[in-house]
């Protein structure tokens, strides 16, 4: 009977041990982007329209709880991988950021790479959205993290998002 109990403890413990997050390193976006998430993501594609072009857009995905933490990105075409390219492509995803949140895009427009906080009311709860957009090397990158705030914790949302690089 000792043996049992002390078998259930032991089970109990390791239980309460195990992380929440369990933070991996993937390679994603046709290997240009390393990125780090929570637990193991998975993949949607579909094609997106942006400001009258069509990109083929991949969502790698990782849900904790009921928080997302996701990376959406698109591989150029050929002919359009050079660096004005990526850039004119990166900066209309970061203006559909801003649309998509019904907030006005701000001119000029934040640097790639940089951290946008929006706060919005989901029914009786609070909710954060953390994104970084990047562009360049032929690939345009959205990553975010979102959930309510009772939740998702800006620090978390920070590791992930920071766990981003292009290469």
């Amino acid at each position: 009977m000792i043996k049992r109990l002390a078998l259930v403890f032991f089970v109990v413990l390791l239980a309460g041990c195990s992380p929440k997050y369990d933070w991996r390193e993937v390679t994603t976006a046709g290997g240009h982007l390393k990125a780090i998430f929570p637990d193991k993501p998975r993949s949607e594609s579909r094609t997106t329209e942006i400001e009258g072009v069509n990109y083929p857009f991949t969502m790698d995905m990782a849900l904790v709880d009921d928080q997302v933490f996701a990376v959406v990105y698109s591989v150029l075409p050929e002919g359009k991988q050079d660096e004005a390219s990526s850039q004119k492509a990166g900066e209309a995803l970061l203006r559909s950021v801003y649309m998509s949140m019904n907030e006005p895009a701000p001119e000029p427009l934040p640097a790639f790479g940089e951290k946008l906080t929006f706060r919005k009311a989901v029914g009786n709860q609070n909710a954060s959205v953390y994104v970084k957009v990047f562009a360049g090397k032929g690939v345009i990158v959205q990553a975010y993290a979102a959930g309510q705030d009772d939740t998702l914790s800006e620090p978390v949302a920070d590791e992930f998002l920071n766990g981003m690089a292009l290469q």
